[in-house]
């Protein structure tokens, strides 16, 4: 699916908004591959790595890890892959998205009690309970 066309590891990452260092990582990784090595020695990019790129970036705002885009990518390559598979990591990533809203739900409740608690004004910090509960010296009511 390339298109001939070759990118150094500066020109993809100002094409897809990624920092080089980030690129090599993916690299290291085996997210992407580098096509080849020019006659300098840089790393050139194919097309395909733009496509690569912006799967790794649509999986991310799914908060899909590297592991897991790793697992999709190759299940994206692979001849014998199914939806089911597809369906079956992304109900993984549902349930997962499920306790994280739980605990961020959680969260907010104390702190919401611990803003409740706080003097508030001009009172000196140490009379802070938000302060007083992040150093361990107290726990929430």
């Amino acid at each position: 699916m390339t298109d001939g066309k070759t990118f150094t590891i500066g020109k993809l990452a100002e094409q897809t908004g990624i920092s080089p260092d980030t690129l090599r990582y993916y690299e290291k990784m085996k997210l992407i591959k580098a096509a080849e090595r020019s006659r300098a020695g840089y790393r050139l990019f194919n097309g395909d790595t733009l496509s690569t790129i912006r799967f790794i970036k649509g999986a991310k705002a799914l908060d899909f890890t590297l592991v897991e885009i790793k697992k999709l990518l190759a299940l994206t390559s692979s001849d014998t892959a199914t939806c089911a598979q597809i369906i079956d990591k992304t109900d993984a990533k549902i349930a997962a998205a499920e306790t994280k809203i739980l605990e961020l739900k959680e969260i907010r409740k104390a702190l919401k009690a611990l803003v409740k608690q706080c003097p508030g004004g001009n009172a000196p910090v140490d009379m802070c309970p938000i302060l007083e509960y992040i150093q361990g010296k107290r726990r929430r009511k």
